[in-house]
């Protein structure tokens, strides 16, 4: 009941907002040294004023019909992001100068492979999409040591990880769904 009546508080301020604004244009074009007598309000104004009016009902109904249906939206949990992880996979890999795929590590959808260069590295890694990728500087990501990059990729195996000298590793970590392994 008090829906109704504030749907009809709402339809009436919008239509008295729309015929205040039409009116304040009226005035406001009215011409300097109009006769006496000659202040009838054109046809097309008239008409303006009655196709507000009479669609002002439809406008207010169809914003209340948008507000009602963003708010009965969910995203998934409803919270906006993804559900906490049981667990984590990390483990470290050895890299070599000609570069190395990662190994086959399934990311959960919703979570991120995590890619560090191990703090003690004597050089730094090359991160890229392909092996070639991986060995030129115009192509790949560079990681200095402790350096951190993360990627929302299906699977570690889709990217490639070169160095600039021998004995450099790579840690990498994900969260997993399911309880790590």
């Amino acid at each position: 009941m008090a829906d109704q009546k504030s749907d009809k508080v709402v339809l009436g301020m919008s239509t008295t907002a729309a015929v205040a604004a039409v009116m304040a244009w009226i005035a406001a074009s009215k011409k300097v040294g109009a006769a006496p007598g000659d202040g009838t309000i054109p046809s097309e104004v008239v008409e303006l004023i009655v196709a507000i009016a009479l669609s002002a009902d439809h406008v207010d109904q169809n914003t209340l019909d948008i507000i009602n249906a963003v708010n009965e939206l969910s995203l998934g949990s409803g919270r906006g992001w993804p559900e906490n992880a049981i667990g984590i996979r990390s483990l470290r890999v050895q890299i070599v100068p000609t570069g190395t795929q990662l190994p086959d590590v399934l990311i959960p959808d919703g979570m991120a492979l995590v890619i560090k260069a191990w703090p003690l590295n004597p050089g730094w890694l090359q991160v890229g999409e392909s092996l070639s990728a991986s060995g030129s500087l115009n192509q790949s990501w560079p990681l200095i040591p402790n350096e951190i990059v993360w990627y929302n990729v299906k699977n570690a195996n889709q990217i490639y990880v070169g160095a600039n000298a021998a004995g450099c590793f790579a840690n990498l970590t994900v969260e997993q769904k399911g309880g790590g392994g």
